[in-house]
């Protein structure tokens, strides 16, 4: 009995962008940020184009938000996860601060659109902010890796 092995393309092509920590937290810099946690030595991103497409898969069948067992916080570190198992993207970090809401957990990627720049997702409605817009999102700690 033979055996046949195909492979299935579930995710799209997408083009990636690397940079060092110290460029990155060079980037962050300018947040003030009260904690800054970089886990990795090399990190690793695409264009805001291809963010739109990993974030469809990303974002998809996310569970219900239950408080206390499933909010913002978990929503947050989900999203992280899921980019980093399937794109292995480690630029989507978690992000924990003020936002429209009052302190709330997000996320933070970095993007590369005409240079590498950074931007807040909510990742309960997909938002996406530049985090030099003024939409209530400011984030105090922060962990990529």
């Amino acid at each position: 009995m033979s055996k046949f092995f195909v492979k299935a393309e579930h995710l799209p092509s997408i083009t990636e962008f690397e940079m060092d920590a110290n460029q990155l937290g060079n980037m962050l810099n300018p947040l003030g940020l009260r904690e800054l946690h970089l886990w990795d030595n090399r990190y690793f991103y695409c264009s805001h184009e291809d963010w739109g497409k990993v974030l469809e898969k990303v974002l998809l069948n996310m569970p219900k938000y239950t408080t206390e067992r499933f909010d913002c916080e978990n929503f947050a570190m989900l999203t992280s996860a899921r980019t980093s198992e399937l794109f292995k993207f480690n630029t989507c970090g978690i992000a924990i601060g003020q936002s429209p809401w009052g302190y709330h957990g997000f996320n933070i990627f970095v993007s590369e659109a005409d240079g590498a720049k950074l931007y807040y997702l909510e990742p309960q409605n997909s938002m996406i902010y530049d985090v030099t817009d003024d939409s209530g999102y400011k984030a105090e700690f922060v962990i990529f890796g």
